[in-house]
């Protein structure tokens, strides 16, 4: 059996977090800035919209990377003052903290800012993470067999900050920098030949500068009804930065979302990873996890570039319960001669979804997702995109 745990008496805050990539990695963190379930308390809270405050809540996920995950997260939000001629109130800014640790002995811990600056004319972001993360390897390429498995340890110390104007509403444009030193890596048999001539085995730093450009029109960035989301950024990471690593990163995420009436939605994802350059085994694209491809451990395949699409349809069933069925197509690759119907991974399923937050639309979810010789399951919060 699975179970969710879930303890909150969270004010509601508005959830808005444009320029954050949607793709869950080494470097991104879990993001939590809503209420994940009413009590009167929250309504209280939210009706007499706070200036400031503090929120705690423990939380229970399971994940095939992880297995089952427990931690808890604590929350301070603020809102910086409005110009007068300024036609909305500045959105609530937070400092975020989160501990994490799996029944794998994988222990996350996170510290994230989001800063709507006055008049929200910019947004400031700061992340820092650590992880001591036992996990597996199975090599480089799409087409890996499982007795590849290489278990390993690892640190890593993630530190990034951005800066973004906002162009026009919903449309920005940020410059961000991500450092991350990955060290005591520790193969359980660092001779195999699966580890020949895989850059990064020994650990290193990866630092690199990027731009980010995002068009947000969705009527909810937590579950969205209609609208799309278009982000493209580009990273470059270079000796001259500081970086064991020399490539370049460039990412593409496009989600459209069709409101077909009757409580129900069409939503379709699109996503581009493509690396240039030597990166490290640790930043390559990566195939699979609980936003696309879902059936597929995220360690499991992993390469220089990986290009997917999916679509999902949703529909309300009654009170706060509803379903998903979800279909989707992608692989990892070097170039593009290495991609072939007999290898392209694919993934379909069903979920069920179960709506905490009427107010924000934040729904607990349960996917069961099947692919090519492989079926996960996943128990979380938020949609998949």
């Amino acid at each position: 059996m699975v179970v969710l745990v879930v303890l909150s008496v969270l004010p509601n805050l508005v959830a808005q977090d444009t320029l954050q990539s949607e793709k869950d990695s080494v470097i991104n963190p879990r993001i939590y800035t809503l209420p994940l379930v009413e009590t009167k308390e929250a309504e209280s809270l939210g009706a007499q919209n706070k200036k400031n405050g503090f929120l705690a809540s423990p939380f229970v996920f399971f994940k095939p990377d992880t297995d089952l995950l427990f931690g808890g997260l604590g929350v301070y939000y603020f809102r910086l003052k409005t110009n007068e001629n300024f036609k909305q109130e500045t959105r609530l800014s937070f400092v975020q903290t989160i501990f994490e640790y799996s029944l794998k002995d994988q222990m996350d811990i996170q510290l994230g800012a989001n800063i709507f600056l006055p008049n929200e004319s910019y947004i400031a972001k700061g992340f820092f993470r650590f992880k001591v993360f036992p996990d597996v390897f199975y090599g480089v390429g799409n087409n890996t067999p499982d007795e590849n498995a290489e278990h390993y340890n690892h640190n890593i110390f993630i530190a990034n900050t951005s800066l973004a104007r906002k162009l026009a509403p919903g449309v920005f444009l940020g410059l961000e920098y991500r450092y991350a030193n990955t060290y005591n890596i520790d193969f359980d048999e660092p001779t195999s030949e699966v580890l020949d001539n895989v850059t990064g085995i020994n650990g290193g730093v990866n630092s690199g500068l990027g731009l980010i450009f995002t068009i947000d029109k969705r009527d909810n960035v937590v579950n969205a009804t209609k609208g799309y989301f278009l982000e493209f950024s580009k990273y470059v990471y270079a000796p001259k930065l500081g970086s064991s690593f020399s490539f370049s990163n460039v990412n593409l995420t496009f989600n459209k979302y069709f409101d077909l009436g009757k409580k129900q939605i069409l939503a379709t994802n699109t996503v581009a990873n493509l690396n240039s350059g030597d990166p490290s085994f640790l930043f390559m694209a990566q195939a699979g996890g609980e936003r696309i491809l879902r059936s597929y451990p995220m360690n499991r395949f992993r390469d220089k570039n990986f290009v997917g699409t999916q679509v999902e349809y949703r529909r309300h069933l009654f009170w706060r319960f509803g379903m998903v069925g979800f279909a989707g197509l992608g692989d990892v690759f070097d170039t593009t001669d290495q991609l072939s119907w007999q290898r392209v991974k694919y993934s379909y399923g069903l979920g069920l979804r179960v709506m905490l937050n009427r107010q924000e639309r934040l729904n607990f979810r349960l996917d069961y997702g099947i692919g090519r010789d492989s079926r996960s399951v996943y128990v979380t919060v938020t949609e998949a995109f």
